[in-house]
C-alpha cells in the first residue's frame, strides 16, 4: 500500500512551489477516487489555459467572446489539447465529451482535454498532465486563433510572445450543476509580457470604441468580479465565472 500511495502522489508533488501548493489537495482527492465512493463514478475532466492580457497602466483586460457560448466574454485561451491515439486513455474507460454530461465533440474538439474516466483513474490522469506528454504544453494556439487569425490584433506586432505561467487553479470532484456529474477543473493562467510596440498596440485598442461585433470587449476589475460587462447602465455581456482567475480570484469567490 505504501509503495502504490508513494507511486501515485509523488509525480504530483514534485512541480515547483506554487503547483506543489495547488497540488496539496490532490491527496484528499487519492482517498476519495481510490477507496472512497467516488473509484467507480464517472469524473468528467475539463483542463484549460487561460491568457491574462491586461492594457498597460490600467486595471483593465482584454476579453473575447466564447464562441459556444452566446454573448459571453472570457479570457484568451481554451482546452488543452492531446497527441497521440487513444490507447492510454481507454485504460482508464475513457469516454469523450456528450452533450448529457458535457458539451459534445466535432471534428475541432475530438482531442480536447474534455473527457470522462472512471473515478478510480483521476490520479492516474492528473500524474499523465503533470508529466506534459501526449499533450499541449503552451498557450500560443488560442492565442493565434482568437486574436490573430480573427484580426483583433496585427500578427506582424504579436507573432512573437512572452509569456510566463502565473498560476495554476484546481476544483476537484465538485458537483456540476449545469452537466449533472462530479468534475475535476483544471486552469492554468499565462501572462503576456508585452513589448513596447505590442504596449501600444494593447493601449490603442482599448481605445477603440466598444462594439461586440467585433469579438472582443475591454472589462476592468469590477466588471470581471461582477460576471457583466455593464455600458450606460444596460448590461450588455456576461462574463465567463472563470474569468476571475486571471485577477487573482478563485471560483468560488
Amino acid at each position: 500500500m505504501a509503495d502504490l500511495f508513494t507511486a501515485l502522489l509523488k509525480p504530483i508533488f514534485i512541480k515547483g512551489a506554487a503547483i506543489a501548493w495547488e497540488n496539496r489537495k490532490h491527496l484528499s482527492v487519492f482517498f476519495r477516487t481510490k477507496f472512497g465512493s467516488y473509484k467507480n463514478k464517472d469524473i468528467r475532466f475539463s483542463i484549460s489555459y487561460l491568457f491574462k492580457i491586461q492594457i498597460p497602466d490600467t486595471n483593465k483586460y482584454l476579453l473575447v467572446l466564447n464562441r459556444r457560448i452566446e454573448n459571453q466574454l472570457q479570457p484568451v485561451g481554451g482546452v488543452y489539447k492531446r497527441y497521440g491515439d487513444d490507447s492510454l486513455f481507454n485504460k482508464w474507460e475513457y469516454k469523450p465529451d456528450n452533450k448529457r454530461n458535457g458539451l459534445d465533440t466535432d471534428k475541432k474538439s475530438s482531442s480536447d482535454l474534455r473527457f470522462m474516466v472512471r473515478g478510480k483513474y483521476v490520479i492516474e490522469v492528473m500524474n499523465w498532465f503533470e508529466s506534459m506528454q501526449e499533450r499541449e504544453t503552451d498557450p500560443n494556439r488560442e492565442f493565434k486563433e482568437e486574436l490573430l487569425d480573427t484580426s483583433i490584433l496585427n500578427f506582424d506586432v504579436f507573432q512573437n510572445l512572452t509569456y510566463k505561467h502565473i498560476r495554476r487553479y484546481s476544483d476537484s470532484l465538485s458537483w456540476s450543476k449545469y452537466f449533472k456529474c462530479y468534475e475535476v477543473k483544471i486552469y492554468d493562467v499565462f501572462e503576456l509580457i508585452p513589448n513596447e510596440q505590442q504596449k501600444r498596440s494593447l493601449i490603442d485598442l482599448a481605445q477603440q470604441d466598444l462594439d461586440l461585433a467585433r469579438g472582443f470587449a475591454i472589462a476592468d476589475c469590477d466588471d470581471i468580479e461582477h460576471l457583466r460587462l455593464v455600458v450606460d447602465g444596460k448590461q450588455i455581456a456576461r462574463i465567463g465565472e472563470h474569468t476571475k482567475l486571471i485577477i487573482n480570484k478563485t471560483l468560488k469567490e
